[in-house]
């Protein structure tokens, strides 16, 4: 299909794709302009945490000033006070850093271990694939005059394996090439997904996403995911990695 000139098509997933699907997760999620890391180092410093920082930090800049109390000791608690909260600003980004990157690493995820057989993909002998149940894992592949050139520019999965009830699935790996953004391809590769969701009959799709991106919580937004619950990193409440739950209920 074409939209604005840029040709791709969506198809299932093929052994083939897995390195290309991988490297396009790690890029879309921590390593590129637009990334979901980069949303949130960027979206870090005007959270409530860092102006609490900011806070602490002018008012021990103000007491250890000649401004401030004259006792040595409350100048020394006042540099002290500073020192900390900007060790603390800087603290927590490198953690916030470090937990997109650890998220954006393949190799933490089990699914990625062998797509294929999570998402039940299975390839005919003429090189085309089909699914074998409710869970599913789609690629976009660049058209180059038409033709499939190879490159593999975008992908999501539907993955029924972790919910009890077994017209809920949750919407997993969505991802899309920079170089594609804002060109119709994950609007083409969710409506990919409703159509097997409706063939499967799955009343619900579940996902999760950070909030510092608001392009893509709105772009889940308008096709009527609605936040449910919010979560945190297990053993770092303090880490403002806001990741929130969706649900879309069709």
């Amino acid at each position: 299909m074409s939209y604005n000139g840029v040709d791709f098509y969506i198809r299932p997933f093929q052994r083939r794709d897995s390195e290309q699907v991988k490297n396009l997760f790690k890029l879309c999620i921590g390593y590129e302009r637009g990334s979901s890391r980069w949303y949130a180092l960027r979206g870090s410093p005007k959270r409530l945490n860092s102006i609490t920082c900011y806070v602490i930090f002018a008012v021990g800049l103000l007491v250890a000033s000649p401004a401030g109390p004259a006792q040595l000791c409350y100048r020394i608690a006042g540099i002290a006070a500073a020192v900390l909260s900007a060790a603390f600003f800087l603290f927590h980004r490198w953690q916030l850093s470090s937990a997109f990157l650890h998220h954006a690493n393949p190799a933490t995820h089990a699914d990625f271990s062998d797509i294929a057989v999570h998402y039940g993909v299975v390839e005919k002998s003429d090189g085309t694939s089909y699914f074998t149940g409710r869970s599913g894992f789609w690629v976009a592949e660049r058209l180059v005059d038409g033709k499939p050139n190879g490159e593999v520019v975008g992908c999501v999965g539907l993955d029924d394996r972790y919910r009890p009830d077994p017209h809920h699935a949750e919407l997993r790996r969505m991802a899309v090439s920079s170089t594609m953004q804002r060109k119709g391809l994950g609007r083409h590769l969710i409506e990919g997904v409703f159509h097997h969701v409706q063939e499967h009959k799955i009343n619900t799709i579940s996902l999760q996403t950070t909030g510092y991106s608001t392009s893509a919580v709105g772009f889940y937004e308008r096709f009527g995911w609605k936040l449910v619950a919010h979560q945190s990193i297990p053993g770092k409440p303090w880490l403002d990695f806001r990741l929130g739950e969706y649900r879309l209920d069709i």
